[in-house]
């Protein structure tokens, strides 16, 4: 079964749902709605991922797609796919990342 989540960003008014599904082993397809331009355009780059990839920020695709100057080094989105994935591939605990329900930062001062 499909993981899922919505990242909300009010910063900069966009949200976004990234969807992660294993498909086989070392593979996962990725599948990301938003209603901001450069995330689909990130999408678009990052259809799947492989074990490398979730596993590992040095050479990982998450963040080479998005490295070329198409996100902001402040999106949310690349670390989104990062534990939506390592929910799908049981790395993180579904029951408990839903029972939490979110990881936030907040701006104090």
């Amino acid at each position: 079964m499909a993981s899922r989540v919505k990242v909300v960003t009010p910063i900069c008014s966009h949200e976004t749902w990234i969807t992660a599904e294993m498909d086989g082993e070392d593979r996962i397809k990725v599948k990301i709605e938003s209603d901001c331009s450069n995330v689909r355009n990130y999408a678009e780059r990052l259809p799947s991922v492989n074990m490398d990839d979730i596993n590992e920020q040095r050479g990982s695709r998450i963040l080479t797609m998005a490295e070329d100057g198409i996100l902001t080094p402040t999106c949310l989105v690349p670390i989104a796919v990062f534990n939506v994935c390592w929910v799908e591939a049981g790395m993180i605990s579904k029951r408990l990342a839903t029972k939490e329900g979110s990881v936030s930062i907040e701006f104090v001062d």
